[in-house]
């Protein structure tokens, strides 16, 4: 069967991609085949939906309405074992084929298991990155009173504190010296902290794990250093690695990633790649903005247009029981800079902290813990790169204007 674009993968750069081509072309066939059992839904969310404050289904960004509508042919449950490029034509597991004029490529990541002893054998390890992996903890989680957290970064924090919520003991195990040290430098981290703490939360930091060995319904995980931590199950949360085999066994080039241009073309014709999986620039950003716009680029230009990525500002935010942070820049490179003028605001006991890295003249990263406000704008401010040397002094005030720049 022939078909005029097919997307493989439904995440947030697949789903741009369909919108933008059935904007420029409003009769093609678009397929859009996925292992997922699920239409597209928020990944951002998943964490709620470990904490059961929501069903799967309020997490679906679209609908199966959405598709039919939008005429959008969506294929769940679906694995593509091969593709041919010479020929055009994608392979399924169940051998049906299809031919195609454009193909993206969103084929994700998958969450990275540490070389931890022990980590790939012992039942009761996972991985948090699809609806199917919260199904499964939450179902261990309903016979655990413990969990061993591996990894403190955004994610990890927000399916702790999700596990907290169902009444799981839960201690995280980070390698760094501090929490989130992509996001916060060791100040606000340090806040941060003591509040996850006040919440229940359990910290060892500055550890690296050696092994885990399985005893019944007891994990068991070995420091470096000799400590043991004893719980019922293990979440890993330890990064993602892009899903590049496939492309790989067609000739794509890869590196950590699928390599693309500012077209988000691959080096074979007609082939693109978008989202988790895509390397611009030697870089893989797995944030939600990028795999959206990258998308939306992608889409353009499958559709017969002319549009160019240009990145995006590396930004995050982490929502746990009241706790708002966003964070913009790569904090622990900047951390390092001691050229960079440097403004903060901080009240301990408000758990406040807010701070920016100037270079001459203009933001290229900030913190925002405790109090967001402005921080949509300030990250407009990074991309347009604005020359805020007039109000530095101020811009962190409370009752400062920032609309008015």
């Amino acid at each position: 069967m022939s078909v005029e674009y097919i997307i493989i993968g439904n995440g947030a750069a697949g789903t741009e991609a369909a919108k933008a081509i059935r904007k420029r072309d409003t009769q093609a066939e678009i397929m859009i085949f996925t292992q997922e059992h699920y239409p597209f839904y928020s990944r951002p969310r998943i964490p709620e939906l470990l904490a059961k404050e929501v069903s799967v289904e309020e997490i679906f960004v679209y609908n199966r309405e959405w598709y039919h509508k939008n005429k959008i042919q969506l294929h769940l449950n679906c694995t593509v074992k091969n593709i041919d490029p010479k020929n055009q034509r994608i392979i399924l597991t169940d051998k049906s084929n299809f031919t195609y004029n454009k193909l993206l490529l969103d084929t994700g990541s998958s969450g990275v298991l540490p070389p931890i002893e022990g980590i790939n054998t012992a039942e009761g390890v996972f991985t948090l990155r699809t609806v199917e992996d919260v199904l499964a903890i939450i179902k261990r989680a309903a016979c655990a009173k413990t969990v061993t957290l591996i990894g403190g970064g955004l994610l990890g924090l927000e399916a702790g504190n999700g596990l907290r919520k169902l009444g799981v003991s839960v201690t995280v195990v980070e390698i760094f010296d501090r929490l989130l040290p992509r996001q916060l430098d060791a100040e606000g981290a340090a806040i941060l902290q003591k509040q996850l703490e006040g919440m229940g939360l359990k910290f060892v930091l500055g550890a690296q794990s050696k092994s885990i060995k399985d005893t019944g319904n007891i994990k068991i995980l070995e420091l470096k250093d000799g400590k043991i931590i004893e719980s019922n199950f293990v979440l890993v949360s330890a990064g993602i690695k892009p899903n590049i085999a496939l492309a790989q066994a067609m000739g794509i080039s890869a590196n950590k990633g699928i390599i693309v241009n500012d077209r988000m073309e691959t080096n074979i014709p007609n082939i693109y790649a978008a989202g988790d999986v895509a390397e611009h620039k030697g870089r893989i950003y797995g944030i939600w903005p990028a795999a959206q716009r990258q998308g939306v680029v992608a889409g353009i230009n499958m559709a017969g247009g002319n549009e160019t990525y240009m990145g995006t500002v590396p930004y995050a935010n982490l929502k746990v029981a009241g706790i708002r942070l966003t964070s913009m820049g790569d904090i622990d490179i900047l951390t390092e800079d001691k050229t960079l003028e440097q403004i903060k605001v901080k009240d301990t006991e408000k758990y406040i902290y807010k701070k920016l890295f100037i270079k001459d003249g203009k933001i290229i990263g900030a913190i925002f813990l405790g109090d967001t406000k402005n921080a949509y704008e300030m990250v407009q401010l990074m991309e347009k790169k604005v020359d805020v040397s007039r109000f530095k002094d101020k811009i962190l005030e409370a009752d400062f204007d920032i609309k008015s720049l």
